[in-house]
């Protein structure tokens, strides 16, 4: 797997043979940085993190800093390798080996950008995270948080949410843009 645009772009990433892990597609990438221009102040978390590569586009891109939050070991330390590989300065980066519920309760600032895409095995995690991040007022005041999902997947309440994009990608998932 390739960062496809910015500071690091053509650069691999390290991605290892988790089979929990399903890297964002290109295509849906190309459609969220063409959506979302990364500014240099921006406060980037990339939840559930998998392989990390939302993160990396970030920081490619310029972003000030990113978190990155997965619970499995091996994304973490693929993440970890990935960070060592690019050889990027701490100042630009964390990374939380932990469940998500406690990790968002560490973060030591208001994300401007959250990508939020949970494993598939667990629907009810979307829910979960939104509530959190709502209720916790973690969002920056202009931030947006992008959220990957299988088209049959429900979201509860997803009406409540400030919806301003809602991108279908083929027949089986899409990508929601949730504005604070």
């Amino acid at each position: 797997m390739k960062i496809n645009f910015g500071k690091y772009r053509s650069k691999n990433l390290i991605v290892g043979k988790n089979q929990k892990m399903r890297p964002t597609q290109a295509i849906a990438k190309k459609i969220i940085f063409n959506l979302i221009k990364i500014k240099n102040e921006d406060l980037v978390l990339d939840l559930f993190a998998g392989t990390g590569a939302l993160g990396f586009e970030s920081l490619s891109l310029g972003a000030k800093k990113v978190i990155w939050i997965d619970n499995n070991l091996k994304s973490y330390q693929a993440i970890k390798n990935n960070i060592f590989n690019l050889k990027l300065d701490q100042k630009n980066y964390q990374v939380f080996h932990t469940d998500f519920r406690r990790a968002l309760k560490k973060i030591p600032y208001k994300p401007t950008i959250i990508f939020l895409d949970p494993p598939f095995i667990s629907e009810k995690y979307y829910d979960i995270s939104l509530k959190l991040i709502f209720e916790n007022d973690l969002l920056s005041k202009d931030g947006i948080i992008i959220l990957e999902k299988p088209i049959d997947y429900k979201i509860d309440n997803l009406k409540l949410y400030n919806i301003f994009i809602n991108k279908k990608l083929g027949v089986n998932k899409e990508i929601i843009f949730i504005k604070k």
